[in-house]
């Protein structure tokens, strides 16, 4: 019983030595699959919000896109100013605000009667057209119910049912911010915000009306405007016939 016993003591050591070096190979195999666990789970993580970010890029690049299709589409062959191929500026009526003289009115007034004034914002630019002519006008004051009221006395009488509608000034244009981050930007009436951020370029070309590629914003029929973003070389284009 004594040896019996003595033998198994001597054996305890031995049995609890392998048992402690394989608990440390485990423990050190468990942490090479737990680092590459968390490895592949931020690799997994970064992709996924890139994948994000690049899914929002694309989607702010087709809406800015048809806002500025949209609002070209407004302007008129002539309306124009700025013909660039960084920018494009031009005027429209964004909002479709229009009314019609009711009572004429003479030099030196600064006041129109009209039908509807409101909803016409102080300082926007208006255009009252009748047969002889158009004038173009600046609004001193929010408009009112039957009255719309300018900054400059009238130098020209306005006839009773002459045409009266708003314009916008209009300009989309790419600019870098102070990072140096190429951004495609919207601007009405002096207001600027980012359309699009972070893209590689932006490109406005201008035809006529023969399909000829032209600078002077008088002879521009269609504008043609392409946007690149940084990865993986996406390129949206519009092509954009003006009103005639």
């Amino acid at each position: 019983m004594g040896r019996h016993t003595a033998s198994v003591s001597r054996e305890i050591p031995k049995e609890a030595g392998a048992s402690l070096t394989e608990l440390m190979f485990a423990m050190a195999a468990g942490m090479i699959v737990l680092g590459a666990t968390l490895h592949s789970l931020s690799y997994f993580q970064q992709q996924f919000m890139r994948q994000q970010y690049e899914s929002a890029q694309q989607q702010d690049l087709r809406l800015g896109l048809e806002v500025l299709e949209q609002e070209l589409k407004l302007a008129r062959s002539g309306s124009l100013t700025t013909a660039a191929s960084d920018a494009v500026e031009f005027s429209a009526n964004l909002q479709g605000l229009s009314t019609t003289v009711t009572a004429g009115a003479s030099i030196g007034q600064t006041a129109l009667s009209v039908e509807d004034g409101r909803g016409w914002d102080d300082r926007k630019t208006i255009v009252a057209c009748w047969i002889e002519r158009c004038e173009t006008l600046t609004l001193a004051r929010d408009g009112q119910r039957y009255q719309l009221t300018v900054t400059q006395p009238l130098t020209g009488a306005i006839p009773t049912g002459a045409f009266v509608f708003l314009l916008n000034r209009v300009r989309y244009y790419s600019r870098r911010d102070d990072q140096g981050v190429l951004r495609l930007l919207r601007q009405v009436d002096g207001g600027a915000s980012v359309l699009v951020r972070d893209i590689r370029e932006a490109r406005f070309s201008y035809w006529d009306e023969y399909g000829q590629a032209v600078t002077q914003p008088a002879l521009v029929r269609l504008v043609v405007v392409e946007v690149m973003l940084p990865d993986r070389g996406i390129r949206a284009v519009r092509e954009i016939s003006l009103r005639t």
